[in-house]
């Protein structure tokens, strides 16, 4: 019944709307997008851009284009004035007239058809004078195509092209590909007019005069920014570290825009999925690609368009002069969370495929020189006392056993440090690249310059006692293992070093030598055989030899 109910009105509607009437007047042509204001970068390759400017209005009603690239949920706009507000937004589709260069022979033949033209017909080198008629393309006929339900079909190729030429009242046609020389009349059009489709928004505001301050913004991929640092060691004490930020912009044209590089790790849930309004899928495409991309955040995605879930965090907007989105809804308020860090640069003028390098800081910092040994084995018995089978294919642990020269930094900037590839240099000498870790200030981090070849070391581990069949759990019997390890370490350079100590290992740790420290971790704690981590921290002076030893036990099913 609702049915039959719904069809008649919609043929009822279908009879009464006007039909389009030749020559109606034309919706105003969209303007340009506002001018680029601000641009916070991210160094995955997002950026959320704001624009600003006056749009002008007919009877509240805007329209600009192009439709930004922006992913879902990130684009809004707002108007500037008080006591506005913004009433809808509507994504649609025009058309405009354009030229194009014609990139052919033939295409330009056909542009000047009505023109007088000189040809070279290669297969016999004659000059042809005429008329250009047209550019036809030939047309095989139904004996040439093949008998219907014939296995046996002919091979599809590229449909050749003739230039019809009235010549002496004659109609000759020459091979496109036979034309060896053309020469064309002075006023030969080399632009072809065609309809280019393009993409705009019309949006209308409530309470609007003849244009509005519009701000608008949107989050979209291709524009990003990557840290580097160099590290110039002025002394044993003190160094020089530089932060630049590196600009690639594949996205937008800006101009004396503000640019903030942001640090820390984004949360855009959906920064892969294209916002409907930039008109880029239809529906289905949109609801298989949003599931396809979520996963299994899916059901609450697709609930929340059906309506059935809702949830919302708001945030307190500014409401002065600066670009602000606080009217879009002027109901909402609530108090920020800030968990990102913002380094600025004002004046920046980029056009989009291009590239740039700004410095963010420079500042003095102390480090000291530290040396680290990260000891390395093999595992030879898991968290359940299980025997791992030796793996002949496992990397050398010579290399891994190697001592680092590194050195500690000290954040004393105003700025928190991103990681990010760092140059050390001497004067103008190089020294070392690496990874700086992601520094907040007042903290501290460690920076690896070169394995140390002037201080060697070595480590093994012996079996020193063993009680047999100590416990005995599904169906198996247990030994308890005490394994003593022992370090040494000598300094061949002419200065005292300090040398830090890391192992990991499983058992229970018994003793540790010259001050040395054992925690538990957490991981597996259910287990027989716990890990724990143990650290020291060494002295040694120049020409000094130290032995560090460690002692733990270990379940070993026999």
């Amino acid at each position: 019944m609702w049915l039959s109910r719904a069809l008649s009105w919609t043929v009822c509607v279908s009879m009464v709307l006007p039909n389009a009437v030749p020559g109606a007047e034309q919706p105003p042509l969209p303007q340009s997008l506002p001018k680029t204001v601000a641009v916070a970068a991210f160094k995955n390759g997002l950026a959320f851009v704001v624009r600003q400017g006056a749009v002008q209005l007919q009877s509240g009603t805007g329209r600009i284009t192009p439709i930004p690239n922006a992913t879902l949920g990130t684009l809004w706009l707002a108007p500037g004035e008080a006591n506005t507000s913004l009433d809808e937004v509507v994504a649609y589709r025009y058309n405009v007239s354009a030229e194009r260069p014609i990139q052919s022979i033939a295409e330009v033949l056909q542009a000047n058809a009505g023109k007088t033209v000189t040809i070279t017909y290669s297969m016999n080198m004659k000059d042809y004078t005429g008329e250009i008629v047209g550019v036809r393309e030939w047309k095989p006929s139904p004996e040439d195509s093949g008998a219907e339900g014939s296995p046996m079909q002919p091979v599809v190729s590229a449909k050749p092209q003739y230039l019809l030429l009235r010549v002496d009242k004659k109609l000759l046609a020459f091979p496109i590909g036979s034309i060896a020389n053309a020469v064309l009349p002075d006023d030969t059009n080399f632009q072809e007019k065609v309809e280019q489709q393009r993409t705009a928004l019309r949006f209308k505001i409530k309470g609007a005069g003849e244009k509005t301050d519009l701000t608008m913004g949107y989050l979209e991929h291709g524009l990003g920014w990557t840290p580097s640092y160099m590290i110039s060691l002025a002394d044993d004490k003190t160094a020089q570290i530089t932060m630049q930020a590196v600009v690639m912009d594949d996205a937008e044209d800006l101009n004396n825009t503000d640019v903030f590089f942001v640090v820390g790790v984004p949360n855009f849930a959906y920064s892969e999925t294209p916002s409907p309004m930039s008109l880029q899928q239809n529906l289905l495409s949109f609801m298989k690609d949003a599931g396809r991309r979520d996963g299994d955040n899916y059901r609450m995605y697709s609930n929340a368009i059906a309506g059935q879930m809702i949830g919302a965090e708001y945030k307190e907007l500014d409401a002065n002069n600066e670009p602000s989105f606080a009217q879009t809804v002027t109901e909402l308020s609530g108090s920020p969370e800030e968990d990102l860090f913002l380094y600025s640069r004002t004046g920046v003028t980029l056009a989009r495929g291009e590239r740039a390098t700004y410095n963010v800081f420079s500042s003095t910092v102390g480090y000291e020189h530290i040396y680290e040994w990260e000891v390395v084995d093999p595992q030879r018995v898991d968290a359940y006392g299980n025997v791992v089978p030796y793996n002949p294919n496992s990397p050398d642990a010579t290399a891994k056993n190697s001592i680092w020269h590194s050195i500690r930094l000290k954040n004393t900037t105003k700025f928190p440090w991103t990681s990010a590839p760092t140059m050390v240099i001497s004067g103008t000498k190089p020294v070392s690249q690496d990874t700086l870790p992601y520094t907040p200030k007042a903290a501290t981090s460690n920076l690896k310059i070169t394995i140390a070849t002037d201080i060697r070391s070595s480590h093994e581990e012996r079996e020193v006692a063993r009680q047999q069949n100590v416990q005995r759990r599904h169906g198996y019997e247990f030994d308890l293992v005490t394994v003593e390890g022992t370090m040494k370490l000598k300094n061949y350079k002419s200065k005292e070093v300090k040398v830090n100590i890391d192992k990991t290992l499983r058992g229970e740790v018994e003793t540790l030598s010259d001050t040395g420290k054992a925690v538990k971790l957490g991981e597996a704690i259910q287990t027989d055989n716990p890990l724990s981590r143990l650290t020291w921290e060494i002295p040694l002076k120049a020409g000094e030899e130290r032995v560090v030893t460690y002692r733990y036990k270990i379940f070993v099913r026999g």
